[in-house]
């Protein structure tokens, strides 16, 4: 459901249309006020939902297998309804739900109804989370699976990452390549995608499942809430991209800024006597050669920080 918040209350404080009706089977179909758009598309409860960066599309996954994208900018159209049902019918056999939506030749649900659902993965979705600059959709499952959506095609998945022994409770976003999740374990891991690695733990909460995972002001911290009833905090600040650490420690004085960091100038005169354009030749190929491996050094670096599942398990003795 979409709300309008404007809508919620009158002006007097009292809720708009708060007249019962006589029949208390009246206005069972009716939408609530402040509702501006309903969809009952799923047939289990919704599990996590997520909202690309310009604010259109609503992605939702649900416990009964499928995953469906909404268009918000659908209550806005001329003409098209504020309630939208999906019958009641069996997922797992597409000729058959789709035999119960009729649609006018040539169009989709998304052009009717302002949906699209994915096929039936066969696996509960638990957790969603955009990365690769929206291109791609990561998916937990109760299987321990990764399933990833590429955008645009929402039938299927393109590519999966499985690994985690529990449920993939939830999913936080760390940067375009790389995730944190919240197992049914009681671990909170970190993950690289696309190409699919597992880096490392970051912590846990003693075997009881993860729930919930979120940043802390400033991404400074991450927070991890979970069936013990305790809610911790995570170091995050290694986390961040590494050319914000490196701006950090030159502000901090701990690496000087520019040349100044790496020179020798002045410690042998013989640096002098080079041609310009041999150092300039030099200068490219150390640019190009740091920027192939940029992204690699950046895992590994990260997968450094990160606890290793033996690790994980002694430190605990």
């Amino acid at each position: 459901r979409i709300w309008d918040t404007a809508l919620l209350h009158n002006e007097g404080g009292k809720q708009a249309n708060s007249k019962k009706p006589a029949n208390p089977f009246d206005g069972l179909m009716q939408l609530p006020t402040g509702c501006i758009q309903h969809w009952k598309i799923h047939q289990d409860y919704i599990t996590d939902f997520e909202v690309d960066a310009d604010g259109k599309t609503l992605f939702a996954t649900c416990a009964d297998g499928t995953l469906s994208v909404l268009d918000l900018r659908f209550v806005r159209r001329k003409n098209t309804p504020r309630a939208v049902s999906r019958p009641e019918v069996d997922l797992r056999n597409p000729d058959a739900a789709e035999a119960q939506i009729k649609l006018p030749k040539g169009k989709t649900t998304w052009d009717v109804h302002g949906y699209v659902q994915s096929d039936n993965q066969e696996d509960e979705l638990l957790s969603c989370s955009l990365v690769k600059s929206g291109t791609k959709l990561l998916c937990g499952s109760q299987e321990g699976i990764l399933s990833i959506f590429t955008h645009g095609r929402w039938g299927d998945i393109s590519d999966r990452f499985p690994g985690h022994p529990s449920s993939i409770d939830a999913l936080l976003r760390i940067d375009d390549d790389t995730v944190l999740t919240g197992s049914s374990d009681g671990l909170v891991r970190a993950v690289q995608l696309l190409p699919n690695q597992l880096l490392g733990v970051l912590g846990g909460h003693d075997g009881f499942p993860v729930e919930a995972l979120g940043w802390g002001a400033g991404r400074a911290y991450v927070g991890s809430l979970s069936h013990d009833e305790n809610i911790r905090l995570w170091d995050g600040s290694f986390l961040k991209d590494d050319d914000e650490d490196m701006d950090d420690d030159v502000e901090e004085g701990k690496v000087p800024s520019g040349l100044a960091g790496a020179s020798t100038k002045g410690e042998d005169d013989d640096w002098e006597d080079m041609d310009e354009d041999d150092d300039e030749d030099s200068d490219d190929s150390d640019s190009d050669d740091s920027d192939e491996g940029g992204g690699g050094k950046k895992a590994k670096k990260r997968e450094k920080m990160f606890k290793t599942a033996n690790e994980e398990f002694f430190s605990d003795l």
